[in-house]
């Protein structure tokens, strides 16, 4: 074997590969000072998987001559960049880029508060406006010229997180860009608002909470026909993000997949009930991009987690307690659309989780055996130790469930196959206050081997936190804490598998109380610090139930119905959407 030692360039090769390095870089550099398209240097294949749009807005066209006009505007104004004259035309999954410019805010002595008066500070990272952006279908034209039933009136929306942009110092503006990736066809509009100016969406413990006041943005300019909302993506029918082709996708394993809101009336005629999700209270269906979600049945859920999590310990709040409301009666609460009951809409007192004769001598914490009919009456206060069986029924399921013959396959609804069964799991489950020392509750205190000894080694640790520590709570304490707090965990269970259930999504309006701090960004912030440590420490597996919120439409977000509950919990149809995801990144294979 020859051994080549190391190449020896003359002075005048060197000087070569110089020009040649500098005229590649000059070429890139005079496409970007003259405003055209970089992107044709790279590769034109059309984005089609997730997290795709991180480059976007960098590769988008560069207008720098138009946001040195847009830094002088007195208002603010949001517009999808690269759209020139009218709406800009994508192919499904690819990406396009929203920016946004916010001049300076001028104050009015006569109308300033108090909140103007204190000085707010960003979470680090984070943006000093909070601008709520969503692209949201306004039209399913297509290519034809004909509307799409699939997506009639449909107003799928897509939300875009906005990121401040370093920018020009000579005016007193902020720039901000964000990046969406698109895949149902017909035509997009921005929804643009200003919901809190100069970090004050970041109130913290001890600081004013500033009242919640929405101010829409411009997004076009008569004066300005570079300035445009809309976008257009076009029709694909192969696409398989396409609705009609939706059943091909496979089963959702990913308790953070993507989606969007259909109308229930528009799915296809030829999709069965078990087939999609339960609808919301406006009857739209959460429907995902790139896997497919199933109705799994209470029993059928239970006899999974018999097998594969027969023991799970469970750490949450009031959120929690509401997830469990369902998976301890076997699916029987606020099963009926639209129902109106106060525990329904909002009230979650613990004694609402069961019959008040159940609750006067209530263990904390709790240890319910999760039957395939639900929590037993007789076994809630019982040692369950002292009822010692294998958690999965030996008897073969024989009798095949007639699914598709089935008109309502609601949350109580019990297979044919999985009535006479009695498989179970363990649920411990212990009420938790985030990261804080609140009300004789502290995770240092709570989470110990010696805590967790009278109950069975768990096989899955689920851990819902982020609602108390935004209330009450500042960024910078909350930071350290749960990197201490994954640590324990870890320490405390070094064999069990993770699952990090999100904090809610929070929008459009103020707690019930003025101590709580609660704002979408903080709740954000506080969110996706959290869920990377989960992942770094634990490997946690992510259970996200702010998603799905997030894509609402517009009116929805907005809509007291929707949302009547000031405290951070959703309504009942939203707690079985959560709980359906749940159970198919368990259940799927």
């Amino acid at each position: 074997m020859a051994i080549i030692g190391p190449v020896r360039l003359s002075r005048i090769t060197v000087f070569a590969i110089y020009i040649v390095a500098l005229g590649l870089t000059s070429l890139y550099g005079m496409l970007v000072l003259f405003d055209l398209d970089v992107t044709a240097l790279k590769s034109s294949k059309p984005a089609t998987g997730t997290n795709t749009c991180a480059y976007t807005c960098k590769e988008a066209r560069g207008d720098s001559a138009q946001i040195r006009l847009l830094e002088r505007s007195t208002e603010p104004i949001a517009y999808v960049v690269g759209s020139s004259h009218g709406a800009k035309v994508v192919l499904p999954g690819q990406c396009v880029c929203v920016r946004a410019v916010v001049p300076a805010q001028s104050f009015d002595t006569e109308t300033i508060n108090q909140a103007d008066m204190e000085e707010y500070e960003p979470v680090p990272g984070w943006p000093a406006d909070s601008l709520i952006v969503d692209l949201v279908m306004q039209s399913s034209q297509n290519n034809a010229g004909t509307h799409d039933p699939l997506y009639l009136n449909a107003r799928v929306t897509v939300s875009v997180d906005m990121r401040a942009v370093a920018r020009n110092q000579n005016y007193n503006t902020r720039v901000y860009e964000g990046s969406a990736q698109l895949f149902d066809p017909g035509e997009y509009a921005l929804d643009a608002r200003i919901e809190f100016r100069n970090g004050q969406w970041n109130a913290e413990p001890g600081q004013f909470t500033p009242e919640f006041h929405e101010t829409h943005m411009r997004t076009t300019l008569v004066t300005n026909a570079l300035v445009q909302s809309t976008v257009h993506v076009e029709r694909d029918l192969k696409h398989p993000t396409y609705l009609q082709r939706h059943q091909n996708l496979p089963l959702c394993t990913d308790g953070a997949a993507s989606g969007r809101w259909i109308p229930e009336k528009n799915l296809p005629a030829s999709w069965k009930q078990w087939q999609y999700m339960h609808p919301a209270e406006d009857r739209r269906v959460w429907v995902p991009y790139h896997c497919r979600l199933r109705r799994i049945s209470h029993a059928e859920f239970v006899f999974h987690m018999s097998r594969s999590w027969p023991s799970v310990h469970w750490y949450g709040d009031s959120n929690s307690r509401r997830t469990l409301r369902p998976i301890v009666q076997a699916g029987q609460w606020c099963h009926t659309n639209n129902s109106m009951r106060l525990d329904c809409l909002c009230n979650d007192a613990p004694k609402d989780l069961f019959p008040s004769e159940w609750y006067a001598r209530m263990p904390v914490p709790h240890w319910y055996r999760i039957h395939t009919q639900g929590v037993r009456r007789d076994e809630i206060y019982a040692d369950l130790r002292l009822k010692e069986q294998p958690p999965t029924d030996p008897r073969p399921i024989l009798d095949k469930d007639p699914i598709d013959n089935h008109t309502t396959y609601g949350p109580d609804y019990v297979p044919p196959g999985y009535r006479l069964r009695d498989d179970y799991f363990d649920l411990y489950y212990l009420f938790t206050r985030g990261t804080l020392d609140m009300q004789g509750r502290h995770w240092m205190r709570d989470i110990t081997q010696e805590a967790i000894a009278p109950y069975p080694n768990a096989n899955l640790v689920v851990f819902q936190m982020i609602t108390w520590d935004v209330a009450f709570g500042s960024y910078s304490t909350f930071a350290r804490s749960v990197e201490l707090l994954a640590r324990r965990l870890r320490n405390v269970y070094p064999h069990a598998q993770f699952v990090y259930r999100t904090g809610p999504y929070w929008c459009c309006r103020n707690a019930e109380d003025q101590q709580k701090k609660y704002s979408r960004l903080r709740f954000a912030s506080f969110d996706a610090h959290a869920r990377a440590v989960f992942r770094r420490v634990l490997s946690a597996r992510i259970w996200d139930v702010s998603g799905p919120s997030s894509q609402r439409p517009p009116e929805a977000k907005r809509n007291p119905e929707n949302m009547p509950c000031l405290s951070a919990h959703s309504r009942s149809e939203l707690v079985h959407l959560d709980n359906q995801i749940f159970i198919n990144m368990l259940v799927n294979k």
